[in-house]
């Protein structure tokens, strides 16, 4: 069934709120099939928003459930993936390499990188794809190992400066 809300392309909603550029891909819940897919697919039922321990799936301005890392990371519980009935989340709970489809970046307003000591975000990181290079003035550069990473984004919940975020790596095929 569509609404109006439906038949209004991203693009002139941007326009008509004053935002003329091109909004940023929406980070869809681990295991989603690609974007074009994942729309057709899921029916906005909120059922993956409702089992999420951690609260991090949202609707989105069109209703699509979507990620965000604000306040928590994701737990790879798969509660959402065992809720969804559409396939708009597809795969298997053990793979948490095929969750994501994205990386996180580092931005230079870092704290450790301005010379403060913080290491919040490697400390929290689960797999330790955080490292520290100590530079000259007690600064510190941070660096993600994008092998190691699994996108779970507790970093991003924890940095007290929003210095990290989120950069799709690749197109999902399915």
């Amino acid at each position: 069934m569509n609404t109006a809300t439906d038949q209004i392309s991203p693009s002139r909603r941007n326009f008509l709120r004053g935002n003329i550029s091109n909004r940023a891909r929406q980070i869809r819940p681990p295991w989603s099939v690609n974007d074009v897919l994942f729309r057709d697919k899921c029916d906005r039922c909120d059922d993956c928003l409702d089992a999420c321990p951690e609260s991090i799936i949202y609707r989105d301005d069109d209703g699509y459930p979507s990620i965000n890392f604000s306040n928590a990371g994701c737990t790879y519980c798969a509660e959402c993936l065992e809720s969804c009935k559409s396939g708009a989340l597809h795969g298997l709970r053990s793979d948490i390499d095929q969750a994501w489809n994205h990386s996180m970046r580092i931005s230079e307003n870092c704290l450790s990188v301005t010379g403060v000591v913080c290491r919040a975000c490697g400390d929290h990181c689960e797999t330790r794809a955080i490292r520290f290079t100590l530079l000259t003035q007690g600064r510190s550069l941070p660096e993600i190992n994008s092998r190691s990473c699994n996108g779970c984004g507790q970093c991003i919940a924890i940095c007290p400066t929003n210095a990290i975020s989120i950069h799709e790596t690749k197109e999902r095929s399915l």
